[in-house]
């Protein structure tokens, strides 16, 4: 049979459906254990910059008090007391899920706090920033959940 060649004079590089297949497979099953992995990262690291936040901000005002002598008056949440100008950055600035931070003196349970407000940001990534900062419980010691904030309470 003149012009025809057999298959084994044929050069074959291209890739079989079955080894393209077995690739998709390896593939996802590597993403599989990738993702929750970086889902986990993501989420400690969340929770590391906001447990610094609270110590950041509660430090600063702190520091006011022991220059002082009395912390400053209550603000609207999202403001900044005028007494800290000078004290504080980033203060009014919403922080990266959209909650407020805000000064809480002698309002809604707390003598003196530094407080996050909102409600996007969920119970138990707090409760993880109560296992840094405080005793681990919401409901009790410097840091609690109060109706729709969770409170660092400085003066108690």
């Amino acid at each position: 049979m003149a012009g025809m060649e057999s298959r084994e004079g044929l050069d074959c590089r291209a890739f079989t459906l079955v080894e393209i297949m077995i690739v998709v497979v390896i593939i996802g099953v590597l993403a599989s254990f990738a993702i929750p992995a970086f889902m986990k990262v993501r989420e400690s690291s969340y929770v590391s910059r906001l447990a610094n936040d609270f110590r950041t901000y509660a430090g600063a005002f702190e520091l006011y008090y022991l220059e002082n002598g009395s912390w400053p008056e209550d603000a609207n949440h999202g403001d900044t007391p005028e007494e800290m100008e000078g004290y504080i950055n980033g203060f009014e600035e919403l922080f990266i899920t959209g909650d407020q931070w805000d000064w809480d003196r002698n309002a809604v349970g707390a003598r003196a706090g530094v407080s996050l407000r909102g409600g996007v940001t969920t119970v138990a990534v707090m409760e993880k920033i109560d296992e840094k900062v405080d005793d681990g419980d919401l409901s009790s010691g410097r840091f609690q959940q109060r109706n729709n904030r969770f409170t660092l309470e400085l003066d108690f």
